[in-house]
């Protein structure tokens, strides 16, 4: 797994804060964004941030947000509109995976058991994240940018 150190910029987003299983409420958060931006006509990086760490937080009690970046100035309104919110810039590991049998937490094992414990780096305490670099929703195949805030 080849990961790079990048320096990202904050980000404005909005969408879907969910709290419960990851692998429930990351396609329902993503069901409701996707319905939203077709409404709304936007585009921008789709991402889930994480607000749980999987090793400390029982299913039940995992947080999510499925959101879109937006410009700042963006401000969403109307009945069900999504909550709005900045993803912290700094430091974050970077791995470019492939997800085509489904299980979107192998390659975030991958990073956290192989490369991290070899690597110079320790974990920041803002979230992680992925980006979603396409829709593998028909194919199955799904390209995504994982990212672990990281400090010295």
């Amino acid at each position: 797994m080849k990961v790079t150190i990048v320096e990202r910029e904050a980000t404005p987003w909005v969408g879907f804060h969910l709290i419960g299983p990851w692998d429930e409420t990351a396609p329902e958060g993503f069901a409701r964004l996707s319905e939203w931006v077709t409404q709304h006509n936007l585009t921008g990086e789709w991402m889930a941030i994480y607000h749980s760490n999987p090793n400390d937080a029982a299913a039940s009690q995992r947080a999510i947000d499925t959101v879109i970046s937006v410009n700042a100035d963006y401000q969403p309104a109307g009945e069900g509109a999504p909550q709005k919110g900045e993803l912290a810039g700094g430091k974050y590991a970077v791995a470019r995976v492939v997800v085509d049998d489904g299980d979107f937490a192998k390659p975030w094992l991958t990073l956290f058991q192989q490369w991290l414990p070899g690597s110079s780096w320790q974990v920041d305490k803002r979230p992680c994240f992925d980006h979603y670099l396409n829709d593998g929703a028909q194919s199955g195949v799904w390209d995504i940018d994982l990212y672990i805030p990281v400090k010295k």
